[in-house]
């Protein structure tokens, strides 16, 4: 299903003005439903939903991999998963740090409705992803060369359908050798969650895989690489210094400021050929 309208608008252009028709990305809220846990609200483009939520899974610390999934089922925009973990309120929200001592059902009960009432919102600052107590770091020995990359962030570019038609939306890539897997959504970690979801489902090695998109790299975002196991991080833009920490924390290599024929090298280096 195509998720893009058309607006009427007025373009200025050279001091002069015209009527035009827009396309525009047609977001929706999708609420994300695992096993006994408060529900989880976002803003998406709501295509690719099921990979979306087994990434979200995977970068939230939620199974480790695709086999822990038991079921996922769409309903209109919303996503229904049910794990073999089967993660229960109480311990979903003492990691939120929402619940820090249970003082009776009464409480506790009290919390998870109005929770389930509202949605538990993960917005781009952090949510359960800003926290993470500890750090396995990641030794894959995966290199890229340099110009391969500059490559791959412009094939990124060019094979953004919904981007090209709208501007917008953000863009993610995920390459494993000579495989690639392009998602795009309204929210960058959406986008990131749908191609690592998609990638999980096909039995990649994590290890062997790099990811490139639109957007910073903060520390929520390579939480997300730390925990999936993804040793390297690509995009346009810049790292954050929360981002720079963790990335020192995980091992991983962080690429940033994709630009035409150049780009910043941050932490691990030796991963990247010249």
């Amino acid at each position: 299903m195509d998720f893009i309208r058309q607006t009427e608008v007025i373009q200025w252009k050279d001091g002069e003005y015209r009527t035009i028709k827009e396309d525009s990305v047609d977001d929706e809220y999708t609420y994300l439903f695992i096993d006994y846990l408060p529900p989880r609200k976002f803003s998406t483009y709501p295509n690719d939903l099921k990979d979306f939520a087994i990434g979200y899974c995977l970068g939230e610390g939620l199974i480790k991999d695709y086999s822990d999934i038991e079921s996922i089922r769409l309903d209109g925009t919303n996503v229904l998963v049910t794990t073999k973990l089967s993660h229960d309120p109480e311990e979903d929200l003492e990691q939120e740090g929402i619940v820090q001592e249970r003082k009776g059902n009464c409480e506790h009960a009290c919390v998870c409705r109005l929770l389930e009432y509202q949605g538990v919102n993960s917005d781009n600052a952090g949510g359960i992803r800003s926290e993470l107590k500890t750090i396995e770091p990641i030794t894959s020995d995966l290199t890229i060369d340099a110009t391969q990359i500059i490559k791959d962030i412009k094939h990124l570019t060019d094979e953004a359908k919904i981007w090209q038609k709208t501007a917008g939306v953000h863009v993610a890539q995920l390459k494993y050798e000579d495989k690639i897997i392009i998602r795009e959504d309204v929210s960058r970690h959406v986008a990131v969650d749908k191609v690592i979801g998609a990638a999980s489902k096909e039995g990649y090695d994590f290890s062997r895989c790099y990811i490139s998109y639109s957007g910073r790299m903060p520390a929520d975002m390579v939480i997300k690489m730390t925990r999936a196991g993804v040793p390297i991080l690509a995009s346009n833009a810049a790292p954050a210094n929360s981002g720079y920490n963790i990335a020192k924390k995980g091992n991983i290599t962080l690429v940033g400021f994709l630009r035409g024929q150049r780009c910043n090298i941050y932490n691990n280096q030796n991963r990247i050929l010249f």
